[in-house]
């Protein structure tokens, strides 16, 4: 079968990216660039390129051009995850931001997931994540109330989930189990991590649990594809 002209664009990318032509998470050229260099014009470009971002090789900002995916950023998916300690080993700069804690009744698979009683209140941790200014990740923690009172005011005090379990009389917990699964993404979602609508996210759904084996916590996070990969840690 023939190819369309922007089919033929797009490999000609490819080959460019495989041969290193264009520095990690480099910029590649410009509409108009693209256009001369082709001998086409601009929507064609624009084809070529969409079909980059729909293979998950470029990503486009919006009033700074597309750049290559970049993967620098790993996140370790082990038994003592922690995603700012995680991230800090790798010499980044992680913030949180737009941080609220609500005390809510359990939604029902918190209820199953923490073994809570149908009428049991969890804090509901929500925060933003930003990774060298940019951000990355969206979280979303469950914690049984009656065992942690404090925890939620604890949480927007101190800023780290940790260091409020710690103020609570947990010194330690360790990841029971991850789920890993992929979707895209919602408008609200892509509009708080700065991407462009529909585009792929990682989502996890992991619990934790206590030395004596008991589940103290559920969260729920959603990491930008375009800029994470997660690698999964054996037990040790």
């Amino acid at each position: 079968m023939r190819q369309a002209v922007w089919q033929k664009i797009a490999a000609a990318l490819q080959e460019d990216i495989r041969d290193g032509r264009f520095a990690p998470a480099g910029r590649l050229p410009t509409e108009a660039q693209l256009a001369a260099r082709f001998a086409v014009n601009r929507h064609t470009v624009r084809q070529a390129v969409g079909h980059l971002a729909d293979l998950g090789l470029v990503v486009s900002h919006q009033g700074r051009g597309v750049f290559l995916r970049d993967t620098g950023l790993e996140y370790r998916v082990g038994p003592r995850t922690r995603l700012t300690d995680n991230l800090r080993r790798q010499g980044h700069h992680p913030q949180r931001e737009a941080m609220t804690a609500d005390r809510v009744a359990a939604p029902r698979a918190v209820v199953k997931a923490l073994r809570l009683t149908q009428a049991a209140e969890v804090w509901r941790l929500n925060y933003l994540t930003r990774i060298d200014g940019k951000p990355v990740t969206l979280n979303e923690h469950f914690l049984p109330a009656d065992r942690f009172p404090d925890l939620g005011p604890d949480f927007l005090r101190l800023g780290s989930v940790t260091q409020a379990l710690r103020a609570g009389g947990l010194a330690d917990y360790t990841r029971a189990e991850t789920r890993i699964t992929a979707r895209l993404t919602t408008p609200t979602e892509a509009k708080a991590l700065g991407l462009r609508r529909g585009r792929p996210l990682l989502v996890t759904w992991g619990i934790d649990c206590d030395p004596l084996g008991r589940p103290i916590s559920v969260n729920h996070a959603r990491l930008s594809a375009d800029t994470v990969t997660l690698t999964v840690e054996r037990d040790e």
